[in-house]
C-alpha cells in the first residue's frame, strides 16, 4: 500500500510538471517601425525631422546580407510617406519573423516617390537636378525601430553674386552652368549610398534663381572644368547697363557624391571678380585659379 501511494504521487508531480513547460514558437513576425530624420547641419553635425509627406523606399535584407546578391526581405521595397516627428508610414506594413535585419532607403528629398530599381544592388541611370538621398540602419530585431538619418548623394552647386567698388542696383537675370552629363556609372550604391562619377559635361543651362543666387543639383563628376555665365543689370561706374553678360571657367576637379560647393563671384566696375569656393558636406575647401570673362 505504501509503495502504491508513492507511486501515485510520482505520477501527478510529473504530470504537473510537465504542464507547465513552455516553448517559444520561432515562427512570430511582428510589425517593424520607421522613423526618418535629416542630416542638413554638416558643421554642427545636427539633424532635423524629415520633412511631413516627403516619400522615401525602404529596402530591407536579413543582416549581414550583401545586398549585390541577397533577395530583399518579404515585403520590402516598399515606399513610405512621412508624417508627423518623423514617422514613416509605408504602404503596406513590414511584418519579419525572429531575427535581425538591415535595412536602406532613399528619397528623392520630395513628395514624389523616388521608384529606384536596384539590380544587385545598384540602381539604374540617375539623373542631375533631383536630390538623391540615402541612409542605413542595421542590425535590427524584429519588431525593432529603424531610425534613418538621411545624407545628400549627389552634387550642389550654389552661385552668389555680389556688387563690387562702383557697382549699384545689381540684378541678376540669368545664370547657367555647364553641368555633368550622365553616364553608363551615374548609378547609386544600394549599400553606400554613393553615386558614380562622370566624365563629362553638357552645354550651358539655366540653374535655378532667387536674388543674387543661383542653386542647382547634379550628378557627381570626375575630374573636369564647369563654365559659368551669368546676365546682370547694374550701375557700373555710373553708367547703368541690361543684360551685361559675364563668364567664368572653373579649373578641371572632382566633384564628388555628398559635397555641395559654393561659388562667391563679385562684379566690380572693371569685371567680374572670383572672391572664392567652398564646398560643404552637405568640410570646407578652396576652389582657386578661376578665369573670368567680361563679355
Amino acid at each position: 500500500m505504501k509503495n502504491f501511494i508513492t507511486t501515485g504521487i510520482s505520477i501527478i508531480c510529473t504530470i504537473i510538471f510537465i504542464s507547465c513547460e513552455k516553448s517559444e514558437p520561432s515562427d512570430i513576425v511582428e510589425e517593424s517601425k520607421f522613423y526618418a530624420s535629416f542630416n542638413g547641419e554638416s558643421q554642427t553635425k545636427a539633424t532635423t525631422p524629415f520633412t511631413n509627406g516627403y516619400k522615401a523606399t525602404i529596402y530591407g535584407y536579413t543582416a549581414g546580407a550583401n545586398v549585390t546578391s541577397a533577395t530583399p526581405v518579404s515585403g520590402t521595397p516598399v515606399d513610405a510617406t512621412c508624417g508627423s516627428s518623423g514617422l514613416l508610414t509605408p504602404t503596406s506594413a513590414v511584418f519579419l519573423p525572429k531575427g535581425s535585419y538591415d535595412f536602406y532607403s532613399v528619397s528623392l528629398n520630395s513628395a514624389n516617390s523616388p521608384n529606384l530599381t536596384f539590380s544587385s544592388g545598384v540602381s539604374g541611370q540617375l539623373s542631375n537636378g533631383i536630390d538623391y538621398l540615402w541612409a542605413k540602419c542595421t542590425g535590427i530585431a524584429q519588431g525593432g525601430t529603424a531610425s534613418f538619418t538621411y545624407n545628400h548623394k549627389a552634387v550642389g552647386i550654389e552661385i552668389n553674386v555680389a556688387p563690387g567698388t562702383g557697382v549699384s542696383n545689381l540684378s541678376v537675370t540669368s545664370i547657367s552652368i555647364s553641368p555633368t552629363t550622365p553616364a553608363t556609372n551615374s548609378k547609386m550604391n544600394l549599400s553606400t549610398g554613393s553615386i558614380g562619377e562622370a566624365s563629362s559635361v553638357g552645354a550651358l543651362s539655366p540653374i535655378s534663381l532667387s536674388g543674387l543666387q543661383g542653386k542647382y543639383i547634379m550628378l557627381p563628376l570626375s575630374s573636369i572644368g564647369l563654365n559659368i555665365e551669368l546676365s546682370v543689370n547694374a550701375t557700373i561706374g555710373g553708367t547703368a547697363v541690361t543684360a551685361k553678360k559675364y563668364s567664368a571657367s572653373i579649373p578641371a576637379q572632382v566633384y564628388s557624391s555628398g559635397y555641395y560647393y559654393t561659388i562667391n563671384l563679385t562684379v566690380s566696375s572693371t569685371a567680374l571678380q572670383f572672391s572664392g569656393a567652398l564646398v560643404d558636406d552637405w568640410t570646407y575647401q578652396s576652389i582657386t585659379g578661376i578665369s573670368l570673362t567680361e563679355q
